[in-house]
């Protein structure tokens, strides 16, 4: 088996099972949702890094900070539902 393809399936398995309507086209996951009224796909595809680095907010790789700038634009916000669904993916990757 090649290199990192059981933690793809392992991850994938998750992405999956956090995010309803989510399925895999070829060798992507695509993650319906809605914007501004209308069905997008966010496509989503998994590779094992050749060589592995140290994590600059945590040498030791146990934690990783996510951080958003604001955003001025309308357009650009996110629902309670999608924060909540990327809530449980952080927590379920244990991210």
């Amino acid at each position: 088996m090649a290199r990192g393809q059981e933690s793809k399936q392992i991850i994938t398995k998750r992405i999956l099972e956090t995010f309803e309507g989510s399925f895999l086209y070829d060798k992507e996951i695509r993650i319906p949702i809605q914007e501004n009224g209308e069905t997008i796909q966010i496509k989503c595809v998994l590779t094992a890094a050749k060589v592995n680095v140290e994590n600059a907010e945590s040498p030791s790789g146990d934690s990783v900070v996510v951080t958003s700038a604001p955003s001025n634009r309308e357009d650009n916000f996110i629902t309670d539902q999608e924060k909540e669904d990327t809530k449980a993916l952080l927590k379920r990757l244990n991210l």
